[in-house]
């Protein structure tokens, strides 16, 4: 049996230097940009170029998982030899996720499963089991508010993060430090959140795009084309073949040389 769940966690770092303006300039500017366009009933064509940029800047760093414009995100670790981390969104589901939890086992493979928390509450059971197999749970919101999460009120964004941590709590997560928000979106008090709570963002580098196509060999062409040592790696539960999928990418990146770990917060970069 491998390793159980680490007790030990580090808290989220604030950005420096120049990075640490970018969050407060972005913010200002999406939302004051509208008031000066109105005020000035749009007379100034390059007010309106720059607030077409500062609000396109904005999306994208609401809509890209990996840009870390309002605030640290990450996505890839210092490895110690050839070691990937393979993270795991949307279970647990059940049998299923005991199972592939068995399955990695048995390979020597460990995994963080970024869980729902609504999903983890109905049988805390499986994430103990998890658990006993050396794998990790961090936190993937409560209910996984995937198209509104951007959008949604800075307390319905505490009560997803924190029902979801007491789930965690429930099924034997000494420590819950780290946070995945549904399909990487951001929210712009989403840094605050989880700096209050000694809690990281965490993204990836890699991924299989299992959750719109589960075929197993399209997805671990779509990883192995992508992995370095130091990845971060997302996958998915819940599809038809998404257990398939899984133990396909970890059979054949195990084949090249690669190790599946689950790194100290001292290697997240």
């Amino acid at each position: 049996m491998l390793q159980s769940q680490e007790t030990i966690a580090a808290p989220a770092p604030e950005p420096g230097g120049a990075r640490s303006w970018i969050r407060p300039l972005l913010i200002a500017g999406n939302y004051s940009a509208p008031l000066l366009l109105f005020g000035t009933h749009f007379q100034f064509p390059w007010l309106i170029a720059a607030a077409v940029c500062v609000h396109s800047c904005f999306s994208y760093a609401i809509a890209s998982p990996t840009c870390g414009w309002l605030g640290p995100v990450v996505t890839r670790f210092r490895p110690r030899g050839n070691d990937v981390w393979l993270t795991i969104d949307d279970g647990p589901v059940g049998e299923a996720s005991v199972w592939l939890g068995k399955e990695l086992a048995r390979r020597g493979a460990r995994a963080t499963f970024f869980v729902k928390g609504d999903n983890l509450a109905r049988d805390p059971e499986i994430g103990k089991a998890l658990i006993a197999e050396g794998h990790t749970l961090a936190n993937h919101t409560q209910t996984h508010p995937a198209t509104l999460f951007w959008w949604t009120r800075p307390v319905t964004l505490r009560a997803e993060i924190d029902q979801c941590n007491e789930a965690l709590r429930e099924a034997g997560v000494a420590v819950r430090r780290w946070f995945r928000s549904p399909v990487g979106l951001k929210h712009v008090f989403l840094q605050p959140t989880l700096a209050s709570r000694g809690m990281r963002l965490i993204a990836w580098n890699v991924r299989g795009r299992d959750g719109l196509n589960c075929d197993p060999d399209a997805v671990a062409r779509r990883v192995g084309a992508r992995v370095a040592p130091g990845a971060v790696i997302v996958l998915h539960e819940g599809k038809k073949r998404s257990n398939e999928a899984i133990l396909r990418v970890v059979d054949e990146l195990q084949e090249r040389g690669y190790s599946f770990v689950i790194p100290d917060d001292g290697q997240l970069i």
